[in-house]
């Protein structure tokens, strides 16, 4: 059952026994008025949410009854006589039956993001949400804070040259159908703060043109996303340039985010190969959640003021490298990025949210790690190079880069005709050469544990078939190697 006329998808199941989350909490009505205030400002203060009272944590429906008239008139003030400045905070109150089957109320604290400002208490405290609970700010945290929030004064800057003319109308109506209502493209927009009113006219935010622009690079050149793909570990340039493919994804957000993870889909390999059971299993270069989760959070936290770079993707042989302009936002750190949440973009996270993209409970970056283990695969590692941008690198395993050389190993016609004839210490041994260049009879005694009567037995075979050469000046030259011909 639908309960809210300001947010059609909160129903009365929902706010009792959805599970508590960024954008969701709940408290009794016996709550004091004082923590009241902290968690509304803990919302203002990061993504806004819906705060519902009267509902306890368990979501026992206990209404305001018990607690007589009074309080339920003081909660419905706490803003203006709690909270400094008075955040965006619409107090709804809405006829229920409590658990006794009675007649009864609960209130609805429906918060936007403040983007201005920072929301204290009458104590000058502030609080912040993060994950399912509010946490207050230590000194340095709100000072940090208050640095990042001039960056958030972004998504609320208007576009002057735009109108209602360049929404892309099909981004809208998938939007709509996610949250649940039916009111004109217009009045949600202006509504949800993406269409503004300056001078007589209605223009685009920036936010908005991002989410719902049709051609947003026109306004804000650096929101795309370039994935590239190379040959090879390295980047190469000049007559030994190894880029193989390279695309570059410019729509609203939602659509660049859809349509670079089908291309990055299509671009990773699945491998087989036999376990240690015996069986062949296939499994992919990484596991999809840790890129996907890497590219959503590049989309959605980026420094989209830095119009001078976008986010790219580089695909090498040996690793997936996702980089995102702009230092890590609020008081995360590289080291607490597991477990502290900070939004630069409150608007656009909060919408990719309700279209089913942004994971909450900050659980998107601890899966990352867990993810890769459960791959068998190193741990992935953020670093901020030259504390302007936030890199990812993810690390494929060594059966995939084995896989990864072989294949380019048999781009050698000769080596790719007899290849299907070859033994497993032979092919070994040959996949050992392309990687390191050279080999000598006792390195390959080691590597395929014989002795070096028959390492050198092997070795001679692959010189009668073509594809060594011995480079020494006779057979008894200790300094000769072998190499590929």
């Amino acid at each position: 059952m639908k309960i809210s006329s300001i947010n059609s998808s909160l129903t009365l199941e929902y706010v009792s026994r959805g599970q508590e989350n960024l954008y969701l909490e709940r408290k009794s009505a016996k709550v004091s008025l004082q923590d009241l205030a902290n968690e509304i400002a803990s919302f203002a203060n990061a993504n806004g949410g819906t705060l519902v009272v009267g509902i306890s944590d368990s979501g026992i429906i206990e209404g305001f009854n018990f607690c007589g008239t009074k309080k339920l008139n003081e909660c419905e003030k706490v803003v203006t006589n709690y909270l400094k400045p008075t955040p965006i905070c619409k107090c709804e109150l809405v006829p229920i039956k409590n658990y006794k089957n009675e007649d009864d109320y609960i209130l609805l604290f429906h918060i936007e993001p403040e983007i201005n400002y920072i929301v204290k208490n009458n104590k000058d405290e502030v609080y912040y949400r993060e994950g399912d609970s509010s946490i207050k700010l230590t000194l340095e945290q709100i000072r940090s804070l208050e640095y990042d929030r001039r960056e958030r004064d972004f998504e609320g800057e208007i576009l002057i040259d735009t109108s209602i003319e360049d929404v892309d109308l099909e981004m809208v109506e998938l939007y709509k159908q996610k949250i649940d209502t039916d009111i004109s493209n217009e009045q949600l927009l202006k509504a949800r703060g993406f269409l503004k009113e300056k001078d007589g006219k209605f223009h685009l935010t920036k936010a908005g043109m991002l989410l719902f622009g049709k051609n947003p690079t026109v306004y804000l050149p650096g929101a795309r996303v370039r994935v590239l793909k190379f040959e090879g570990n390295t980047f190469q340039l000049g007559a030994e340039m190894n880029i193989v493919k390279d695309r570059t994804f410019d729509s609203c957000l939602y659509k660049t985010i859809e349509n670079a993870k089908e291309f990055i889909n299509s671009q990773l390999r699945e491998f087989t190969h036999l376990n240690p059971n015996g069986i062949f299993e296939t499994v992919p270069e990484y596991p999809e959640f840790a890129w996907y989760e890497g590219l959503i959070n590049a989309v959605i936290h980026r420094d989209y003021s830095n119009n001078g770079d976008y986010i790219t993707v580089k695909l090498f042989d040996d690793r997936l490298e996702i980089k995102s302009p702009g230092k890590l936002g609020g008081f995360v750190t590289i080291d607490t990025m597991k477990t502290k949440r900070y939004s630069r973009n409150p608007q656009i996270s909060r919408v990719l949210n309700e279209m089913g993209i942004v994971r909450e409970l900050n659980e998107g970056v601890k899966r990352i790690y867990i993810e890769m283990k459960n791959f068998f695969l190193k741990e992935p590692v953020y670093t901020e190079p030259e504390h302007s941008s936030v890199l990812l690198v993810l690390d494929n395993n060594i059966v995939t880069r084995s896989k990864r050389k072989e294949e380019s190993m048999l781009r050698n016609g000769k080596i790719k005709e007899v290849w299907d004839s070859l033994n497993y210490a032979e092919r070994k041994v040959l996949t050992t050469l392309y990687d390191k260049g050279e080999i000598t009879s006792e390195e390959t005694a080691k590597l395929i544990d014989r002795g070096k009567t028959t390492a050198v037995k092997l070795l001679n075979k692959l010189i009668d078939m073509g594809l060594v050469v011995w480079t020494g000046t006779s057979k008894k030259d200790s300094k000769g190697k072998y190499i590929l011909n």
